[in-house]
């Protein structure tokens, strides 16, 4: 399938020259938290940082912008405009650390819209279609894009906050949705409620899943276990408050675009901070480093993302030429886990028990028997011979991790269930 829409290579390299520069203008000149970054390298208003001296600037990371705001509350000062000129405010959730304010100015939502809009085109909605949102109403800046976007593409955009599960599930199902927009999480939540209540998803209007929050929707077991309850395509997107909607399926394997033309990324080695080079296949495996162009009220410039991912940019089949993560957001650097000297991804994990179908639910710790650490796994299983289960999955994880988890069967139900971001590992700082 060839994406029309997107230039070639050269054109979005002369766009991003050309955005990067209107936007190193415009912060010199009015963002103090930038100018305060910049001005002690040399740089002015008179001379502000070129796009090919981009790897020359500082990193800004989000405890910077944390503490920014707690110095200069309530919002900090990355903002390029005076607070009159801002329309948006929304937060993030808040999981790993204080939540962060974010503002956003007519022309920066409408720059968040248009990104949106990418994803559901790259997702194949059309104008037709009729879109379920299942968020809450609250801050967090997911919901009210994708709502929104939805509405510009031209579709019927069906809010789903305030709502049990159930009621989701009857609202989708009696107003002949054909694409939901959650988390992947929440995606296998409502197929456990449609499976109590005798709901049949795989016959429902619904062809296209969208899903975001956190790494699932690229993790092979996650995907093809929501591809069959659903019995529609399930699509990855990543983008986050501070950012933006960045990333989008194409629909070939397990890739995962990067919207060049609104973002500029790179990969960094997050221990020695350097740019990686590719290896010998074009891979850049590290840390991804985004600077976003079109959200010049409140920007962020060499942002480092806290994201492992395999970026390549050899030609996808889809026809598009911006660049590839393989198998999408492969994890968060800081959620990597150590445990007996063996480093575990909780996504890379999450795809090892995602293969066992009997699996309904699960929750990972790390326990310490005789000062010696142990990987426990709880499981709910829906089906008979849960002992077996158990058995199986303890003999998976230690044949493709040479580690033996305690895996330990509850009752079903007892586990927690999530609508936005799940927090089924349970990890103390001296274990990661």
């Amino acid at each position: 399938m060839t994406h029309q829409m997107v230039p070639n290579e050269s054109d979005i390299l002369e766009r991003q020259k050309e955005k990067f520069r209107t936007l190193m203008e415009r912060v010199m000149r009015d963002n103090a938290f930038y100018r305060a970054k910049y001005e002690p390298l040399g740089f002015s208003v008179r001379r502000p940082p070129r796009l090919d001296e981009l790897p020359a600037l500082p990193f800004t990371l989000k405890s910077e912008l944390v503490d920014d705001q707690q110095r200069h509350p309530p919002f900090g000062r990355d903002l390029t405009f005076p607070l009159s000129r801002y329309t948006r405010i929304h937060q993030t959730s808040g999981t790993t650390g204080r939540p962060l304010r974010w503002l956003d100015t007519a022309e920066s939502w409408q720059w968040w819209l248009d990104c949106w809009r990418e994803i559901y085109r790259a997702a194949g909605v059309h104008p037709d279609d009729r879109i379920f949102v299942a968020f809450s109403f609250g801050p967090f800046i997911g919901f009210w894009t994708a709502f929104e976007a939805g509405q510009r593409l031209g579709a019927m955009v069906m809010p789903g906050g305030g709502l049990s599960s159930r009621q989701r599930l009857e609202t989708l199902l009696e107003n002949e949705a054909t694409v939901l927009v959650c988390t992947p999480t929440y995606a296998l939540r409502l197929a456990e409620v449609a499976r109590e209540s005798g709901i049949d998803l795989a016959g429902s209007t619904i062809r296209i899943t969208i899903h975001a929050g956190e790494p699932g929707a690229s993790v092979p077991n996650v995907k093809s276990r929501i591809e069959a309850v659903w019995g529609a395509r399930c699509v990855d997107h990543a983008g986050a408050t501070e950012v933006g909607a960045w990333g989008y399926s194409c629909g070939e394997r397990d890739h995962m675009h990067i919207n060049e033309a609104e973002f500029i990324a790179e990969v960094i080695d997050p221990e020695t901070q350097a740019l990686v080079e590719p290896d010998a296949e074009g891979v850049q495996r590290g840390e991804l480093v985004l600077t976003n162009l079109g959200r010049v009220g409140s920007p962020v410039i060499r942002y480092r993302t806290g994201d492992l991912v395999e970026l390549t940019r050899r030609p996808c089949p889809c026809g598009r030429t911006t660049a590839v993560l393989r198998g999408g957001v492969l994890g968060r650097i800081d959620h990597m886990f150590i445990i007996r000297g063996i480093n575990v991804f909780p996504s890379a994990l999450e795809n090892l028990i995602r293969a066992f179908p009997d699996i309904e639910e699960f929750e990972v710790s790390v326990e310490h028997r005789r000062a010696m650490a142990e990987l426990v796994i709880r499981i709910e299983v829906n089906g008979q011979r849960p002992a077996d289960v158990a058995a199986a999955l303890e003999q998976h994880v230690h044949e493709r991790l040479n580690l033996r988890p305690v895996v330990r069967v509850v009752d079903r139900g007892s586990l927690p269930r999530y609508e936005l971001k799940a927090r089924r590992f349970k990890f103390s700082q001296e274990q990661r």
